[in-house]
C-alpha cells in the first residue's frame, strides 16, 4: 500500500533523510522511534508532501511520486491519500469543534452543509466528544482538541492517517484518552504510520516498529522483534538508554 525507494531530505547541509526505504502493508500500524533529530518526523511529513524530498520515490495506495518531477497534480493526489494529526492540534481557535471537523468537507469535498454536519457529529461521536460539538478549543482539553484533531483526519476518509507525536503535548491525565481513540481507529483496520516516545502504546498497538537514527531506518520488525531481541547495537544502546531493553531474557517495559 505504502512504498517509499530512497527518499532523501537535506535542509542545507544538513541530510535529514539519507535515501529512506521502507514499505507499509494495508491494515498495519507502523511506528517510528528513535532519538530527537533522526528524522521522524521529517519522513512522516514527506509523506504527504508538507515537507518535499529533494529525491526519491513515494507510492501510496497507486499513486506514485518522484521527488525529481513532481507536478501540483502528483502533490494533490498524493495528498488525498493522507491525513495528518500534529503533535500541537493545529485547530482553528475561532471554529467551534464540528466546524473544525466539517471544516474540509464543505470547502474541500464540497458537501453540503447538512451532511457535513451529520458527518462531523458521527465522528464527534466516534472519538467520545459529542457533547463538545459547539465548543471551541479554549474551552477543551488538550485531550479532547486532539480528538477533534482525530475525528477531523477522519473526516476525509483517508487510506492513511499519520500522526506525529500525537500525545506529547498533553498532560499525563489526557495520554489515556488519545491513546484509547487510537486504539479504536487502529481495531477498525485503518493503516496508520506513528511517530511516538510513548513506548508502551508502541508495544500494545504497532504491528511494526521502525527504529530510525543518522536519517535512516537501521532495524525494524514486530514490537517483540525490537523490543526483546534487537539485532543493531545502535537500537540496543538506544533501550537502554530508555531502559527499555536489557537482554531478551530481562525486558523491561
Amino acid at each position: 500500500m505504502i512504498k517509499v525507494t530512497n527518499l532523501k531530505k537535506s535542509y542545507g547541509d544538513h541530510q535529514v533523510l539519507d535515501g529512506v526505504n521502507f514499505e507499509v502493508k494495508k491494515g498495519e500500524i507502523v511506528t517510528l522511534i528513535g532519538p530527537s533529530g533522526a528524522g521522524k518526523t521529517t519522513l512522516l511529513r514527506t509523506l504527504n508532501w508538507l515537507d518535499a524530498p529533494q529525491s526519491g520515490l513515494i507510492e501510496i495506495d497507486g499513486v506514485k511520486v518522484d521527488a525529481s518531477h513532481v507536478t501540483k497534480h502528483d502533490i494533490h493526489a498524493l495528498r488525498s491519500k493522507t491525513a495528518m494529526v500534529f503533535q500541537h492540534y493545529n485547530l482553528f481557535a475561532n471554529k467551534t469543534a464540528l466546524e473544525n471537523v466539517t471544516e474540509s468537507l464543505v470547502y474541500v469535498q464540497k458537501f453540503d452543509k447538512a451532511k457535513a454536519k451529520k458527518k462531523g457529529l458521527e465522528l464527534l461521536d466516534r472519538v467520545g466528544l459529542a457533547d463538545k460539538a459547539e465548543s471551541y478549543p479554549a474551552f477543551l482539553s488538550g485531550g479532547q482538541q486532539q480528538r477533534v484533531g482525530i475525528a477531523r483526519a477522519l473526516a476525509v476518509d483517508p487510506q492513511v492517517i499519520l500522526f506525529d507525536e500525537p500525545t506529547s503535548a498533553l498532560d499525563p491525565e489526557w495520554v489515556g484518552e488519545v491513546l484509547g481513540v487510537m486504539n479504536e481507529i487502529a481495531k477498525d483496520g485503518m493503516t496508520m504510520i506513528v511517530v511516538s516516545h510513548e513506548m508502551r502504546f508502541v508495544r500494545s498497538i504497532a504491528t511494526k516498529v521502525a527504529f530510525l537514527d543518522g536519517g535512516n531506518i537501521i532495524e525494524q520488525g514486530t514490537p517483540d522483534e525490537v523490543f526483546l531481541n534487537p539485532k543493531n547495537e545502535r537500537t540496543k544502546q538506544f533501550l537502554k538508554v530508555a531502559n527499555l531493553w536489557t537482554s531478551a531474557d530481562d525486558y523491561v517495559i
